[in-house]
This record gives C-alpha cells, structure tokens and sequence, in this order.
C-alpha cells in the first residue's frame, strides 16, 4: 500500500474500446453516487442509472449484473482510489500502513456520508467477509500483507497468526460500521471506538515495549 522501491510491471497499453469502456464505467459509478446522495439507495434503479449515465439498461447488466454489482463496483472503485492515494505517498512501516488504511477510509466515508451510509448498509446483507464478498476479502489480504511484512520484520510477538489477526481486526471495524451505517451509534463514536479497538489490538502483538506504550497512548486508555 506504501510507496515501493520496486517498479511495476509494464502495463499494456489500452485499446479505444478498452478505453471507453472504463470511461463507461467511471461514468456509470459517479452517476450511482449521485443518485444515493440526493434519493438514498431506494432511488437507485437501473433504469434511473442508465438514464443518468446516458447508458442503455443492457449495458448495466452485461458489467454489473444487477443493483448489488453496482453497489459492489461502487466500494471496490473507493478502495481502488484509496489504493492510488496511498502509492502516491512515501513509503512508511507496515502497522503504520494499517493504521493510515482505515485512517483513509474513514476521511472517504466521512465526506460523503449520504452515500457511504446506505450502501454499507446494504451490503451487510451479502456474502463473504462481512458481507462484502471480494471487497472484503481484498482488504483483509492488505491487512495481512501488512502485518505480515511487520512479522517478518520482528514488529510482531511470537509465532502471530496474522491472518487471523488480519480478520479479526477487519471484522470488528465493519461491525462498527454496520452499527453506524444502520442507525445505532453516531459517527463520531464510530470513530472513537474503532480507533480504540484498532490501538488496544495492535498493542496487544507489538513486540517493542516502547511501540506498545505509544499504541495505548493513542488509545486513550494510558495516559
């Protein structure tokens, strides 16, 4: 997720079509997010998307398959940028990398709370991990990746399972976020509780006592 030294793969070069077809799909995603914002997710047709993306209603289906693969494109699309966000910036520690991911979501979420509300909502409903099928399952493999690399490199006690640990500490923020997303508890608290959860959970693998203490600080919990 940080900046790396290593250079990527050559990436082919796009065809028009290619092209026109991401175009499309940018297009179809920014027309989605409008509509949640000004009807909620109920307004969210796809005859109304296609309309509003100036889209024939068989070019929705053959990309997306229905509403659900609209909304699911939506959240992986935010990751996507998130992603982009995060090779732009310089490179920092792996539970750093952690830390600033869901810093990251959070600030995207909480910039457009009218359409991030009704779509987590929503997709607490569907499979995989919480609900989120290959989204979710994209973010825990980052996670992992991360802790793995801070494993690798003596950040971690012992023998960490830290792709249990990359679940857990998944799966207990989208808890949150249902909680918030479905009416029960405030934004502000959401934040709160989430960072609280995420500092008490890595303070309880970090191996130096000094970084330890730092992520109880920035609990709250020690002073």
């Amino acid at each position: 997720m940080g900046a790396s030294s290593v250079r990527p793969a050559e990436v082919p070069a796009q065809s028009g079509w290619e092209r026109r077809q991401e175009r499309t799909r940018a297009e179809v995603l920014a027309a989605a997010g409008e509509i949640i914002a000004a009807e909620g997710l109920e307004g969210l047709t796809m005859r109304k998307l296609a309309a509003r993306a100036g889209v024939a209603v068989a070019t929705l289906y053959n990309q997306f398959g229905d509403r659900d693969g609209v909304l699911v494109a939506f959240v992986s699309n935010g990751l996507d940028q998130l992603e982009v966000g995060f090779g732009d910036q310089p490179a920092r520690g792996p539970i750093e990398t952690t830390r600033a991911l869901f810093q990251a979501l959070d600030d995207t979420v909480g910039t457009a709370i009218d359409v991030w509300r009704p779509i987590f909502a929503s997709l607490r409903l569907g499979p995989g991990a919480h609900g989120m099928g290959s989204v979710g399952d994209r973010v825990v493999q980052i996670i992992e990746h991360d802790l793995a690399q801070a494993a690798t490199e003596a950040m971690l006690i012992g023998e960490c399972d830290v792709a249990r640990l990359a679940r857990h500490i998944f799966t207990a923020r989208m808890n949150r976020l249902e909680k918030w997303a479905t009416g029960v508890i405030e934004w502000e608290w959401y934040r709160e509780s989430s960072d609280l959860g995420l500092e008490l959970t890595l303070a309880a693998v970090i191996a130096s006592p000094v970084e330890r203490i730092a992520a109880l600080r920035s609990s709250g919990i020690v002073f």
